[in-house]
């Protein structure tokens, strides 16, 4: 049996689906990422209602995927990859560019949380062109985000828009509502 790299991996995910929605996160550890993958989680119904599917990269070991998914209840597709092949890729192929930071444990830096949603291959007629740019998003790492921690677009508004696109009709939300420490904390709280 041959084993896929990390690109022959998200092209066979991206052909079989009608769009693909990428998550890189950043391990798990990080408890932006941990909530990030719970709201995935929840989309996946809406995602999957359309043909789509959904999928999360990252640049933490394997060994670690199985602790996160039972910290987020997500049961979707998962490249791990510890090169950050995919980093080169999506930045060559879709403009987006992933920022990758040094971290203990992690053989080539660290990816830090970025958004990828694609036109995938199935339904290709319905859905227009493979591989089109739904929308994207990477996070810039400084110190008011927490190193690429926090600030993140909440995904349900992100999905609003793209669900919106496919079908034909203007964006929701002209801008995104984003995820930070005090509200993350909030929601702990009283949430």
């Amino acid at each position: 049996m041959t084993t896929r790299t990390p690109v022959e991996e998200f092209d066979a995910l991206l052909s079989e689906s009608s769009v693909l929605f990428v998550v890189f996160y950043r391990g798990h550890w990080c408890p932006f990422c941990r909530a990030y993958l719970r709201a995935l989680q929840d989309l996946s119904p809406s995602i999957s209602s359309l043909g789509g599917k959904t999928l999360i990269v990252t640049s933490e070991p394997a060994s670690f995927l199985p602790e996160m998914r039972k910290l987020t209840s997500y049961s979707g597709d998962a490249i791990i990859d510890t090169k950050n092949t995919l980093v080169g890729f999506v930045k060559e192929r879709y403009e987006l560019e992933i920022a990758v930071s040094e971290k203990e444990g992690y053989e080539n830096g660290m990816a830090q949380p970025g958004i990828l949603v694609l036109r995938g291959g199935e339904g290709g007629d319905m859905m227009g062109q493979e591989g089109a740019v739904l929308e994207k998003w990477a996070i810039v790492p400084s110190t008011m985000n927490l190193g690429g921690a926090s600030d993140r677009p909440e995904l349900g508004q992100v999905w609003d828009n793209v669900r919106a696109k496919i079908e034909g009709k203007g964006v929701v939300h002209k801008s995104y509502k984003t995820t930070c420490l005090l509200g993350m904390l909030w929601g702990k709280v009283f949430g």
